[in-house]
């Protein structure tokens, strides 16, 4: 009997290790979410496409408007939930939980997203880790995760679309949860970031240079260029697995491309770099060529119409003031990178000097 009792005592202690909550957000009344031990997380959030969100009740939360009816995610229309380690330790993340539903407002019952979608941010939220259906009636869906997430450096995010909106006469688009939870656990020890560092600039009038550095990755991993028209569809021109170069000497006709290198890791997943754009056909005058959010910072890619003191500022969409750096630099094009350490949205970058300005709005 003590043999079999401890055989018992074994099993619960490993089955109790492997369903514990590294986060879980219980969504009574607020936003907040209970964090495992030696790890942080933040509270829930809405993409920038959702125009609102409500508790009902005090035990059910939903986001209300903006859940795109297209086929596929839109970008910004999302909720999103972070997980940190704490200094010194790693995460080894198994699975997500998700108790969810669309609205059942209308007549016929039925309002809001048909479709989800779960992505994080290992790869920059280039690919589904899963998608599935819902109707009106709470369901739970378990998303068993990939190897990836077995040993994340410290931190990742994930963000859980909604799309393929329908509504019925009367309805509210909605998408609405129960309760959402990740399990896993932080674990001792610090494991090595991976990162693709990427930088693209026009070289002469339509030759166009890419640069990047990456860290973290095992020999022989393969990476690849990738190109795009649109900052959306992405296809590869360039395969390497030492190279650290690449020009593109014929992009074709486009005022923007874009650029990111993706990495093929050992389970088959990809790891994808921050998007590199580059502005082709671009003027003598002073202006903002691009911008690229890598980590805790924003990197510009910058034309300067002459020498002088050029004055960049990161701005809210509501004109508040987060970041500012002084450049001092000749004519042409040169590089910035500003420290930048805030919650994931659209931000407004200006360059100026002298009463010129030019701005343009980036995702961070």
């Amino acid at each position: 009997m003590k043999a079999i009792s401890t055989l018992i005592i074994t099993l619960f202690t490993f089955i109790s290790m492997q369903a514990q909550n590294a986060g879980n957000w219980p969504l009574n009344s607020n936003l907040n979410g209970n964090a495992g031990n030696h790890l942080t997380v933040s509270p829930l959030s809405l993409g920038s496409s959702i125009t609102s969100s409500s508790f009902n009740s005090g035990s059910e939360w939903y986001g209300e408007g903006g859940w795109t009816a297209a086929s596929t995610p839109d970008a910004n229309g999302y909720v999103q939930f972070t997980l940190t380690a704490n200094t010194g330790r790693y995460l080894v993340l198994n699975t997500v939980t998700l108790i969810q539903r669309r609205s059942n407002t209308g007549t016929p019952q039925g309002a809001g997203p048909n479709n989800w979608s779960l992505r994080s941010s290992l790869d920059n939220y280039a690919a589904d880790i899963a998608t599935g259906s819902m109707t009106y009636n709470y369901a739970t869906y378990t998303v068993t995760l990939p190897a990836a997430f077995q040993s994340i450096p410290s931190t990742v995010t994930f963000r859980l679309y909604g799309y393929n909106t329908t509504i019925n006469s009367g309805g509210t688009s909605r998408f609405v949860f129960d309760n959402i939870s990740v399990q896993g656990q932080s674990n001792a020890g610090v494991l090595a970031e991976q990162s693709i560092n990427l930088t693209a600039q026009v070289n002469g009038e339509k030759n166009i240079s890419l640069q990047w550095n990456t860290d973290g990755f095992s020999e022989r991993t393969q990476f690849v260029v990738q190109r795009s028209f649109n900052g959306t569809d992405f296809t590869p021109v360039f395969r390497t697995e030492s190279a650290t170069t690449y020009i593109d000497a014929n992009p074709v006709s486009s005022a923007i491309v874009y650029y990111r290198i993706a990495a093929t890791l050992s389970d088959g997943s990809a790891y994808y770099s921050a998007i590199a754009p580059v502005k082709l056909g671009a003027t003598g005058r002073t202006a903002i060529k691009g911008v690229s959010a890598q980590g805790n910072s924003v990197k510009t890619f910058l034309h300067l119409e002459g020498a002088g003191t050029y004055q960049v500022n990161i701005w809210s969409q509501d004109g508040k003031p987060l970041a500012r750096q002084i450049v001092n630099g000749q004519a042409g094009d040169i590089q910035s990178e500003i420290a930048f350490d805030h919650p994931h949205g659209i931000y407004i970058l200006t360059l100026s000097n002298e009463g010129r300005i030019s701005s343009r709005a980036f995702v961070y």
